[in-house]
């Protein structure tokens, strides 16, 4: 598990460092944060329809 984390964070830091790090973390939490949403607007749709 440590050397596959090592591994990734040597990628990284090769990629852009901190900047290609930060951006990646950056682009996973937004679309997260979007796919919430949209479940959450999905759902309030689905409630307020029966």
């Amino acid at each position: 598990m440590y050397n596959i984390h090592a591994y990734m964070m040597g990628y990284n830091y090769n990629y852009g460092g901190m900047i290609g790090g930060a951006s990646l973390g950056i682009i996973t939490w937004l679309v997260f944060t979007i796919d919430l949403v949209l479940l959450g607007i999905w759902l309030w749709k689905q409630i307020h329809k029966s």
